[in-house]
């Protein structure tokens, strides 16, 4: 396996990347599914304790999640075009998990670095595959032997 995740030889697909969006959506979802409950949060100021009812972001939340663990799948898949689809869902995640990370820190940082590892491998394999006459590491032609000398019997010379 590279470094931009792609599995076996002339694939090209991102397997890495698309199993940490897939695991990541799948915390998101799971997690904020319990945030659905009601259960509101309180907040401790100087002028009292007020309720924090956060149910509308677990729901988006819980939407958001489902598209990144769909777009994880979609990435294993290999098609092209799934790798602009899965930063397009991944951005908006670490987006609302940095602005939920006051009720849920642990959870925020785990899917933030899991997001964010996925969204550096999709990079570097689009910037891979956008170079014109690159070859990636999976599509690489196996180890070659030097050019024979002139005047060896393999040359014919």
């Amino acid at each position: 396996m590279d470094s931009t995740g792609a599995g076996r030889a002339g694939s090209g697909r991102p397997l890495l990347a698309g199993s940490l969006l897939a695991g990541a959506g799948l915390v998101d979802v799971l997690t904020s599914w319990a945030h659905t409950a009601g259960d509101q949060f309180v907040a401790g100021t100087a002028q009292g304790m007020h309720a924090v009812d956060i149910v509308a972001w677990a729901w988006l939340h819980v939407a958001i999640g489902v598209a990144v663990a769909l777009a994880g799948l979609l990435v294993l898949t290999g098609r092209r075009g799934t790798v602009l689809f899965a930063v397009c869902c991944a951005l908006p995640a670490v987006v609302v998990d940095v602005l939920l990370f006051p009720y849920a820190p642990i959870r925020a940082l785990l899917v933030v670095a899991l997001d964010g590892a996925a969204l550096r491998l999709l990079f570097r394999h689009a910037r891979a595959g956008a170079r014109p006459g690159a070859v990636s590491a999976a599509r690489r032609p196996g180890r070659s032997a030097p050019d024979p000398l002139p005047g060896s019997p393999t040359t014919g010379d």
